[in-house]
């Protein structure tokens, strides 16, 4: 990966160090410095807009297989189930619906069901139908407020009913900057797990493409590729995904902001062949017993608080990874703090790389974020920058938040708790002992939740809630709790001698003891 160019010059500028805040940006020209994080006049739409155009309803009264969280995970697959347009509507509202809503600065903020950095769901999602019973054969944009389908394209050539993800940077840049385009392949990631796990619990196989034709992508769903690209295809079956346009797609509305980095990052790794699916990986001879894969998804939060003061079972660590892990070839590794008959330290598991206390450590490297510090264990996404390109890359980013996305269905399935986590690029080759010019691409923090979250609601009818709010002493960066930066407790007065200090400048005993006391819900994802 050229560090100088595409997306190894995106992942150099946006990586986070001790030496800079992570809302400074670099003193680079190719990073924009005119745009102000979180300014409320400047918010982006929650969805791309069709105005005037007619919705074809989905039935709000969604089909329920049954079949159990655990058993989707572990690969097994049961008869395939009809796909009309309730199934369809189904998958789609399982993976990108809105199932909760909280209000914050007079607006009503939608929670859809996959996890989301920040809460910014910068994706939209479109279905290139093929018999779909119910539904006219074209490409249609999901629109998840309405639940309905917006035809914005004709028909496609192809077989398979193809679902197409794309994402929007500004709508996650307003917040990250040009870092955002990280959460377009993350959050990618954990939306696609659940659309797969949605699919699968149908007898419908999910078949994952990252390597596409990108400018035929682009035509196929009126994606221009400065404020909306493909990110990833889902074939619902074997045969040939219905994604050659047969004439143009309306284009829709999205706000005219641009990150020129983003748009050379995404130029950089276009491609012109149409790729094999992505391997299932070998199912799982167990499955331990679990609710079904769609009230786990609407049981599912991104936790923010976890107990560190209670563990976890080791089989809540040893299956968990071993389904996430199925097929996925980025290789991962997992710092554990509280799990059973299970030595604290960092490991490649199954296999120790070094034994130690490591809470206060992770949270130093997740720029004080203390859910790193509580969780139960962490798992975090590596790989070698010589193994990757420009496309590898993306490929790399939406691995680590597929196995996050499966991370978190099967903790959630097991009575755990699960959030995303970001960290500081400069210190975690470190912890892991591994090169330098390792690029770290996720953290999965997973542990003992500290609540119940509220289960989300159904198409039509989501949630009301109020987000958790942080421990007194706890101030966020970002001016509110719901989807903010890290949460930062107000200055200290230094040490006398100035010495003893790790990182962020705090005292390694006073950190420990605050964060006893009042370890807070500091995720930077929802």
């Amino acid at each position: 990966m050229n560090r100088e160019t595409g997306a190894g010059l995106l992942h150099r500028l946006t990586s986070y160090s001790p030496d800079r805040e992570w809302d400074v940006p670099a003193d680079d020209p190719r990073v924009r410095h005119d745009l102000t994080p979180n300014d409320p006049d400047t918010h982006p739409p929650f969805t791309k807009g069709y105005p005037g155009q007619p919705r074809l309803a989905l039935p709000r009264e969604l089909p329920t297989p049954g079949t159990s969280a655990t058993a989707v995970l572990a690969g097994h697959r049961p008869a395939p189930h009809l796909l009309d347009a309730a199934q369809l509507g189904r998958i789609l509202f399982l993976g990108a619906g809105i199932v909760r809503v909280a209000e914050r600065r007079g607006r009503e903020h939608p929670f859809r069901a996959s996890g989301s950095g920040g809460a910014r769901f910068p994706l939209e999602v479109y279905a290139s139908t093929c018999g779909v019973e119910g539904v006219p054969d074209g490409v249609h944009w999901y629109d998840p407020e309405a639940h309905a389908l917006v035809q914005v394209g004709p028909p496609a050539e192809g077989s398979a009913t193809t679902l197409v993800v794309t994402g929007v940077p500004w709508r996650t840049g307003w917040r990250y900057a040009e870092r955002g385009w990280r959460h377009l392949y993350w959050d990618a990631g954990t939306l696609l797990s659940q659309l797969s796990a949605a699919a699968a619990s149908v007898g419908r196989p999910p078949r994952l493409r990252t390597l596409f034709p990108d400018a035929t992508l682009r035509a196929l769903v009126g994606a221009d590729g400065v404020h909306e690209y493909p990110l990833a295809l889902l074939s619902l079956g074997d045969a040939a995904p219905a994604v050659v346009p047969s004439g143009a797609a309306l284009l829709g509305d999205l706000p005219p902001v641009e990150f020129p980095l983003c748009t050379e990052a995404q130029r950089a790794g276009e491609r012109d062949t149409l790729g094999e699916p992505w391997p299932d990986g070998a199912p799982l001879d167990d499955a331990p017993p679990a609710g079904s894969i769609d009230e786990v998804i609407l049981r599912r939060g991104s936790q923010r608080r976890m107990d560190p003061e209670r563990t976890l079972p080791r089989s809540h660590l040893d299956w968990p990874l071993r389904a996430a892990l199925r097929g996925i070839t980025v290789p991962h590794w997992v710092v554990v703090h509280g799990v059973e008959d299970t030595a604290p330290g960092v490991y490649r598991w199954p296999d120790l790389v070094y034994p130690g206390e490591l809470r206060d450590e992770l949270t130093r490297v997740c720029l004080d974020q203390g859910l790193a510090g509580d969780a139960a264990y962490v798992v975090i996404a590596a790989a070698p920058a010589a193994e990757l390109d420009d496309r590898g890359y993306r490929d790399a980013q939406l691995a680590a938040g597929l196995v996050e996305g499966r991370l978190h269905l099967a903790a959630y399935a097991l009575g755990a708790g699960a959030t995303g986590m970001t960290f500081l690029d400069s210190e975690v080759p470190a912890l892991l002992r591994l090169p330098e010019d390792t690029v770290t691409l996720l953290f999965t923090c997973v542990g003992v939740p500290s609540y119940r979250a509220r289960r989300g609601g159904p198409p039509g009818a989501p949630t009301t809630f109020r987000p958790v709010t942080p421990p007194p002493g706890l101030t966020p960066a970002g001016g509110s709790v719901l989807g903010c930066g890290p949460l930062r407790r107000p200055p200290r007065r230094p040490d006398a001698a100035g010495s003893g200090r790790t990182g962020r400048g705090r005292p390694p005993a006073t950190r420990r003891s605050a964060a006893r006391t009042s370890r807070a819900a500091r995720t930077w994802r929802r």
